[in-house]
């Protein structure tokens, strides 16, 4: 007989950060398949315009926080646990609609899967958000 163990919603909530650092290595992984894209980066070219060092800090940061999250969803009290985890994820969320808006165009072409690894992004977004909402009072 199989069981099924209850997971606690700090290992949920970790399991989802890393489920979406993950999702974002192999999106921007396979971005360098695109042609001409390992010549943009070589020219420093970002989706926003040219790389600088300050560009370069918040698209750092904006890559540490999930990366924070992982462990901060382990540790933290749950109370600001849960309410750091919905603002987070709502926040990256947000920022994975906008690169949505910018990226419908391209159905069909090569960016066509860059949208399904926003939309899985915003599926674990969500999913971030119903656990954090829903975490038992004990």
């Amino acid at each position: 007989m199989l069981r099924d163990y209850k997971v606690n919603t700090k290992t949920k909530l970790a399991t989802h950060w890393a489920c979406l650092m993950s999702l974002y290595i192999y999106a921007d992984y396979f971005e360098l398949k695109i042609p001409g894209k390992i010549e943009e980066v070589m020219k420093l070219k970002t989706p926003v315009g040219d790389a600088t060092p300050e560009l370069l800090v918040i698209f750092s940061l904006i890559l540490i926080v999930p990366s924070l999250m992982i462990v901060l969803s382990v540790i933290l009290k749950p109370k600001i646990n849960k309410w750091l985890n919905i603002i987070v994820a709502l926040l990256w969320a947000s920022m994975s609609v906008l690169i949505v808006i910018g990226e419908i165009n391209d159905i069909g072409g090569w960016y066509s899967f860059y949208l399904l690894y926003q939309f899985a992004e915003l599926f674990v977004f969500g999913s971030i958000v119903w656990h954090a909402w829903r975490w038992a009072k004990h």
